[in-house]
This record gives C-alpha cells, structure tokens and sequence, in this order.
C-alpha cells in the first residue's frame, strides 16, 4: 500500500480474471476503499499485465475539511472509459517525490467525483465520453476487422488496433461491438481458434508451431484456451496429423 498522504493509500494488485471491469465500494466506518477490478475483455485500455486490481483507501477525515455532510452511495458499479482512463493515469504514472502524490491525489479525488456522480446506468451508456457518440464508420470496422485476420500471429491489443486504424480506443471497442456483434476479445479469441484448428487439422505442424501462428506463446497456452473453446485438447481432437 502506497500512502499517499495521512489520508489516501493506494494499492496496486493483481487479482483472478473476471468478466467485466467494476467498482466495488466499501465502507469501514472510518474509512472508504474503493476497490476497482478490471477485465481484460472490456477495458478501454491496455492495461500492463501486472495490474488488473486497484484499491483506494481514504479517510473520512479528509472530507471534513469542506464542511459539508458527504456520503458514498456503497454499491457495485461498472467502469466507464473516463473512469478506466483514470485508473490508467494511476498504473502508469512514472512521478516520483512530491509530484507524485500531488499527482495521484487529484487523480483519487477525480475517481470519487465519478463515483458519486455517476449511476450506474449512467456509467454502462458513457454519455460522457464524447468518442464513444461519434457516428459509426463501417469502413473503419472493416478495416480493424482485416488487420486483425491478418495479424492473428502478433500481439494484438485495443490501442495497437485503434492506432493503426487511426481512432480513438473508446469509439473502436463500442463502434466495433456495434458493427461485428461481438468484442474484440471475442473477435480475436474466435478467429484464432478456427485458424489453430484449421493448421492441426490440415498440415503437418506441431501445435507448438501453430501457437505461434495464432499468437500464443507456448503449445500450453494454446492448448488451454483451445479445450475451453472447443472442450477438448489438441490431442484430442479427430483426424489427428501430428502430436
């Protein structure tokens, strides 16, 4: 836990996956956590890998100073692309010294802002975000599409993707959703299958060989995500040209 002053700690952790970015509010009695789990699936932003849980503790005491009743809703609420953008501020902040708890306090206090604005429908639609109501553009959807077929080998990721296509991550995972009818995750996760299955079924490749093709790292990896989509191994699997 980082203290950030006599009120504000932050700790940066790393948490089992889950299926969609939130925030969960706790309150101590004399103290606020506000605990943010982000998923890889839905985040607007590529997180490093190290990090996926965020936690926020703040004193009570640090309010008093406005002199006003304050009180936070305590609820579980879904992360917008400002609120993820913040909480990417905070993973990837390089300060150090004063600047940098002068630095992550505004950001802390712009997180509480957002809690205390936002419901939680208001959060899912983003309203907020001024990307995210651009007009769709097919013709970029298209082309995302294409650069991800064809690049299925290599480490893709929302803002690799977006600033190939030249726009803004917010407008390509929800334009891309809109259009497509799924996730880019989901987009990537299936081409990559139907490719791998395709390589062990009609070549002579090692599925070390094919992992490689279809952007894992090890046959391990590809194995492991192959059962999960397909329910059964590589081994497994029927016609089998190679172990």
């Amino acid at each position: 836990m980082e203290y950030i002053n006599d009120f504000i700690a932050v700790e940066l952790a790393q948490c089992e996956p889950v299926s969609e970015s939130n925030c969960l509010v706790q309150d101590l009695g004399n103290a606020y956590h506000f605990i943010y789990i982000l998923s890889e699936k839905d985040c607007f932003f590529d997180f490093p890998n190290s990090y996926n849980r965020i936690i926020i503790r703040i004193s009570k005491t640090y309010f008093e100073k406005y002199q006003e009743h304050f009180e936070i809703i305590v609820e579980k609420q879904n992360l917008c692309c400002n609120t993820q953008a913040k909480l990417y501020d905070i993973i990837t902040c390089t300060l150090t010294g004063f600047s940098r708890k002068i630095f992550i306090e505004s950001v802390v206090l712009y997180l509480i802002f957002q809690v205390q604005k936002n419901n939680l429908l208001f959060q899912i639609n983003c309203s907020s975000c001024s990307f995210v109501n651009i007009a769709l553009d097919p013709e970029k959807i298209q082309t995302a599409k294409d650069y991800i077929l064809t690049n299925l080998e290599e480490n893709l990721t929302i803002p690799i993707i977006s600033k190939f296509i030249k726009t803004n991550q917010c407008y390509l995972k929800k334009a891309f959703k809109e259009v497509v009818g799924m996730t880019i995750f989901d987009f990537i996760q299936e081409n990559r299958m139907i490719k791998a299955q395709y390589l062990l079924n009609h070549t002579s490749k090692s599925i070390a060989e094919v992992a490689s093709k279809v952007g894992y790292a090890s046959a391990s990896s590809l194995s492991q995500s192959y059962k999960n989509y397909f329910g059964i191994t590589p081994n497994q699997r029927p016609n089998i040209s190679n172990n």
